[in-house]
C-alpha cells in the first residue's frame, strides 16, 4: 500500500457537536502501559510487528474497491462472533459499588455498539460508507471457571480500588476463557491531560502479562457511552487514530495514523467535536496493489474520522478496515488468545449462550461510624448497618442480631443499597449477624456473619491488672483482630514470644508471586492495606497525675535492607468516648518497628535478644477510666514503584501499662542488686535498687569529667525502688557514670546517653 497525494479542494473546517451526546475528554492509559510493557520487555514490539504484518497482508489481498464502494458491511453475510464476559466489582462501599442493572446495561449498550445497532444518521457524509459492522457479540458469563452458575460479575471489598489499577485485578477470570472487566473508584495512573477513564492491554502484551489482561475502568464512567467501548477496540487490537504520532493526543504538528486506511491521518481530538478536520488529512488517498501485480486506489476522505469510537471527543464508529483488523484478531490469529474465546467449547463451558440464571441474592453489609467503616464498637455505641445486597432484585432483608441489640430484628421491605439499620449492643464478644435476604426471582438466601463486628466489654480492667501475654489461654479473644480485606497480611497470633510461646503477630512477609524488586509483581500489592487490633478496656483513672507509660515488647525485621524501602508503620490510636472517635497516641516505623535488619525468608524470633522493650507516653487526656486503643499496621511497599511488600513480620508482646518506662519493670536483676535502665538511652533512666534492709538509696550522676550534675536520693520500701535520672540532666550525648550508695555498699555504673 502506498499513499500518494492528489489534487482536491479543501474541506471547510467546521466545529460541531452530534445531538443528543456531550463530549468529554476521554483520556485512555491504555498507549502508556503499553510503552512501559515493551520497555521491559522489548520482545513484545516484535510480536506487536509481526501481528501487524500479518493484517497489512490479509488487507493486501481483499478487493478494497468493493469493500469500500457501498454503506454495506463487508462483515454482514460473516458469522456472529460471541465473547463471554466476566465483570469484577472492586469496591469500597461507596460509588464504586455500582448495581448489576449498570453492568446489565453496559452489555447491551456494547452489543448495540458492536453489531451496529445504533443511529449512525449522525455520521458526516464522507465517512458515512466507511462505518463498519463488527458483529461481535457479549454476553454475561453464566458459568464462572469451576462450572458454577454465575450472572458474570463478581464484587471485593478491597483498598485497591482507590488507583490500584493492574494491582487490583485480584478476581481474573481466566483470560483464554472470558474477557476480563474491572471497575475501581479512580485509575490512579495519571497521564498529561486530565484524570484517566480506563485502559485495556493489547492482544501482543499478552504472553508476558497475562494476569492483567482486560480493561479497567473508574466507575463513575460506566454509563457514559463510549468508555468501555473505546477500550474494548484496543482489547481486540485497535489503536488511537493518531498513534504512531507518539505524542500526546491533540498535539499540533503531530500527524498519526493507526494501521488503518480508512481512518485517515490525525493529530487527535482530545476534546469538542471538529465534525470536518482537514488538519493531517489533506489530498489523502492509498494506491494498493494485490498479488497479481493490479493497482487500486482508493480516494478517502479529505477530513479525519473525529468520530471514530478510537478518538476522544465524540466516539460514534468503528470503519470497515476497523472490523476488517478487530476479525483478523479473533478469527486469524492466536496472538492474545482472543481466538479461544468464541469456540463452540469455550462457549459451552462459559455458559455465555444460555440464559442469565436465577441466583438467590448474596447478603452482604457493611458497618460504619461517622460515615467510616468500623467493626469494632462499645456497649451503647451504635454502629450503622448499610445493606449491600446483590444478585437479584431483593425484596426484603430480615435483620436478626445478638448480643443484646437495641433492635435484635427487623426487617426491611423493598430495600436499596442505601437502606440501612442502625444498632448499638449491651453485651460484649463477637456479634452474631443473619440476613436473610429474598429475591423477585429466586426465593430467599440465609447468610450469617458471625465475625465481623466485635463489642468491648462493659467494665474496664484496672491498668496494674494488664498484662498482655496475647495466650490463647488467657484473654486473647478479648483482643480482636480485624483483616478488613481478607488477604494474607494480617494481625494474628504466633506461637513464639518473649516470655512464653504466644504474642501478636502481623503478618508482613509477601508471600505472592515473583514480589522480588525489579521484577514486575502479581496482583494484591499491599500499598493502601491496613489492619486493626483493639486492646480490651483499660481503667486508666489511677493514672490521672504522675507518669503513664504503655510499654511492650517488639521484634520484627524487613526484606528489605535499602532505607528508602522500609515504609511499614504501625499507628497506636486511643478512644475515651467508647470507640465513637479515635486520636492519634503515636506512629511508628523503621527503627521503631523493625529492630532486626533484613531477612528474605519470613521473619521468627529465636531469643530474648531478639525483643527490644518500647514506651510509649499517655497523655493526662487519654487517662479515664475506660479507654480502648486501637493498634493499625500499614505494610510498606517499595519507593521504586513495584509496589511489592519489603516489610517483614512484626512481633508484639507483654503490653502493659506503669509509670516506669519500658525495661524498668522487666528488668532481671540477676545476681546484682543496682542495674540502670533503660542503657544506653535518649530520654529519661532508671536506678533499679533492691535491698532487704529498706534503707535510704542515694544516686549521684557524674559525666566523664568527673562534674556531678546530678543527685537525689529515695527510701526504699517494699525491698525496691525506681529512682530516675531526669532526661533534663542528660542533655549532651556521651558517657556518664552513676554511683548508687545503699547502706554501706556503693556500686559505679556506665551510663551511655545517645
Amino acid at each position: 500500500m502506498l499513499q500518494m497525494k492528489k489534487t482536491a479542494s479543501l474541506l471547510l473546517l467546521t466545529t460541531a457537536l452530534i445531538s443528543g451526546k456531550a463530549f468529554a475528554q476521554h483520556n485512555c492509559a491504555t498507549d502508556e502501559l503499553h510503552k512501559k510493557y515493551i520497555q521491559e520487555d522489548p520482545s513484545l514490539a516484535e510480536k506487536e510487528r509481526q501481528f501487524n504484518e500479518s493484517i497489512r497482508r490479509t488487507l493486501s489481498h481483499l478487493d478494497v474497491n468493493t469493500l469500500h464502494r457501498t454503506t454495506t458491511s463487508i462483515t454482514d453475510t460473516n458469522q456472529i462472533i460471541d465473547i463471554p464476559v466476566a465483570v469484577h466489582i472492586m469496591h469500597s462501599y461507596g460509588t464504586d459499588y455500582i448495581t448489576d442493572e449498570s453492568v446489565y446495561a453496559l452489555i447491551a449498550r456494547m452489543n448495540n455498539t458492536y453489531s451496529l445497532n445504533y443511529d449512525t444518521s449522525s455520521i458526516i457524509a464522507p465517512f458515512k460508507k466507511y462505518v463498519g459492522k463488527a458483529n461481535i457479540r457479549f454476553h454475561l458469563a453464566t458459568k464462572d471457571p469451576n462450572g458454577n452458575p454465575t450472572r458474570g460479575i463478581t464484587r471485593r471489598f478491597t483498598y485497591l480500588t482507590m488507583g490500584g489499577d493492574n494491582q487490583v485485578k485480584m478476581d481474573q477470570w481466566s483470560p483464554m476463557n472470558y474477557y476480563n472487566i474491572w471497575f475501581e473508584n479512580v485509575i490512579g495512573m495519571g497521564v498529561a491531560g486530565g484524570t484517566v477513564l480506563a485502559y485495556a492491554q493489547f492482544p501482543s502484551d499478552f504472553d508476558a502479562r497475562s494476569f492483567y489482561d482486560g480493561v479497567i475502568c473508574a466507575a463513575p464512567f460506566i454509563g457514559d457511552g463510549s468508555t468501555i467501548e473505546h477500550e474494548t477496540g484496543h482489547y481486540f487490537s485497535l489503536y488511537h487514530t493518531w498513534n504512531s504520532s507518539g505524542a500526546a493526543c491533540g498535539t499540533a504538528g503531530a500527524c498519526g495514523d493507526d494501521e488503518v486506511d480508512d481512518t485517515p491521518p490525525t493529530i487527535g481530538h482530545p476534546s469538542g467535536c471538529p465534525l470536518y478536520d482537514t488538519i493531517c488529512a489533506t489530498n489523502y488517498f492509498k494506491l494498493y496493489s494485490d498479488i497479481h501485480g493490479n493497482d487500486s486506489l482508493v480516494n478517502y476522505p479529505d477530513t479525519t474520522n473525529a468520530q471514530n469510537m478510537m478518538d476522544y471527543a465524540c466516539e460514534t464508529m468503528f470503519s470497515k478496515g476497523q472490523v476488517v483488523r478487530m476479525r483478523n484478531l479473533l478469527l486469524k490469529s492466536d496472538v492474545g488468545k482472543r481466538d479461544s474465546l468464541y469456540t463452540p467449547s469455550n462457549l459451552a463451558n462459559t455458559g455465555a449462550l444460555d440464559a442469565i440464571p436465577d441466583l438467590t441474592p448474596v447478603s452482604d453489609f457493611f458497618a460504619s461510624n461517622s460515615n467510616k467503616v468500623q467493626y469494632f464498637t462499645c456497649p451503647g455505641t451504635t454502629l450503622k448497618f448499610t445493606n449491600k445486597t446483590w444478585r437479584d432484585t431483593v425484596t426484603s432483608i430480615v435483620w436478626t442480631f445478638s448480643n443484646g441489640a437495641t433492635t435484635p430484628t427487623t426487617t426491611l421491605t423493598n430495600p436499596s443499597f442505601s437502606s440501612y439499620v442502625n444498632n448499638a449492643f449491651t453485651d460484649g464478644g463477637w456479634v452474631n449477624i443473619v440476613m436473610a435476604s429474598t429475591g423477585n426471582h429466586s426465593g430467599t438466601s440465609v447468610d450469617t456473619f458471625n465475625h465481623s463486628v466485635y463489642v468491648a466489654d462493659a467494665v474496664a480492667t484496672p491498668a496494674q491488672n494488664v498484662m498482655a501475654e496475647f495466650s490463647t489461654d488467657g484473654d486473647f479473644n478479648k483482643w480482636p483482630t480485624f483483616n478488613y480485606y481478607n488477604n494474607e497480611f494480617k494481625w494474628q497470633h504466633a506461637s513464639v514470644g518473649f516470655y512464653d510461646n504466644h504474642s501478636m503477630m502481623y503478618t508482613g512477609f509477601d508471600s505472592r508471586v515473583n514480589p522480588t524488586l525489579g521484577t514486575y509483581p502479581n496482583t494484591g500489592t499491599p500499598k493502601g492495606d491496613f489492619d486493626d487490633f483493639f486492646s480490651i478496656p483499660v481503667d486508666l483513672s489511677g493514672f490521672a497525675s504522675g507518669n503513664c507509660n504503655m510499654n511492650f515488647f517488639t521484634s520484627g525485621a524487613s526484606r528489605s535492607s535499602i532505607s528508602l524501602d522500609i515504609n511499614d508503620t504501625m499507628i497506636i490510636s486511643y478512644s475515651i468516648d467508647g470507640a465513637k472517635t479515635w486520636t492519634t497516641l503515636t506512629t511508628l516505623g523503621k527503627g521503631d518497628l523493625l529492630n532486626k535488619g533484613a531477612s528474605s525468608t519470613a521473619y521468627v524470633p529465636t531469643t530474648t535478644s531478639d525483643w527490644v522493650g518500647r514506651t510509649v507516653a499517655i497523655p493526662t487526656a487519654a487517662r479515664k477510666p475506660y479507654v480502648v486503643f486501637r493498634f493499625r499496621y500499614l505494610p510498606g511497599v517499595d519507593h521504586n514503584g513495584y509496589l511489592v511488600s519489603t516489610g517483614n513480620n512484626f512481633y508484639m508482646d507483654r503490653l502493659n501499662f506503669s509509670p516506669f518506662p519500658a525495661g524498668v519493670n522487666d528488668v532481671k536483676m540477676g545476681n546484682l542488686d543496682v542495674a540502670v535502665v533503660p542503657n544506653p538511652t535518649n530520654s529519661n533512666a532508671y536506678v533499679v535498687v533492691k535491698d532487704a534492709d529498706n534503707t535510704i538509696a542515694h544516686v549521684i550522676v557524674s559525666d566523664i569529667a568527673g562534674k556531678v550534675i546530678y543527685t537525689t536520693q529515695q527510701q526504699i520500701s517494699g525491698n525496691e525502688a525506681h529512682i530516675e535520672i531526669p532526661q533534663s540532666a542528660l542533655q549532651t550525648a556521651g558517657i556518664y557514670m552513676v554511683q548508687t550508695t545503699t547502706g554501706n555498699q556503693t556500686k559505679t555504673q556506665k551510663l551511655v546517653v545517645y
